[in-house]
């Protein structure tokens, strides 16, 4: 199997970027994560509206890295549900410092984006609300492949 990405250099953020640095892969993770969607069209409803081939290929490269799996639906054969792995849980915190950095410098083009207290607990507790975000997440996907 061909290696889905070519890593430019050695460098530790070239290489995050090589992975989740595209104008598309994070916005699946962030859907993923925060508003828990987990089929194709469900990811296809996000306001960034990402062309269909693009999610395709974008789930597959995530898939192949590790970062979700891919599983039939237990109620509906022809659902194909895509899953958070550790290594996308794991990129959480990255948008998490992504969120809290907009909020600071970009406040006024988000709106009404997140909540006062979305963004207060962001910038105060990021630890905890990484961590709680984190479990509830689990207990969807354990909802989910039960």
């Amino acid at each position: 199997m061909k290696n889905p990405v070519e890593f430019r250099s050695i460098c530790p953020v070239a290489t995050s970027l090589d992975l989740i640095g595209d104008k598309w892969t994070l916005l699946i993770l962030r859907d993923m994560i925060w508003g828990h969607k987990s089929l194709f069209n469900e990811f296809q409803q996000s306001p960034e509206s990402i062309p269909s081939k693009m999610l395709a290929n974008r789930l597959k490269k995530l898939e192949e890295l590790g970062f979700v799996s891919k599983i039939k639906g237990s109620f509906n054969k022809k659902s194909i549900y895509y899953l958070l792995e550790k290594k996308g849980l794991d990129t959480f915190p990255i948008m998490v410092e992504m969120a809290v950095f907009s909020s600071k410098h970009f406040f006024d083009h988000l709106g009404t984006t997140y909540t006062k207290e979305a963004r207060t607990t962001m910038k105060k507790d990021r630890k905890g609300y990484i961590t709680n975000l984190i479990t509830n997440y689990k207990k969807f996907k354990k909802n989910l492949v039960i």
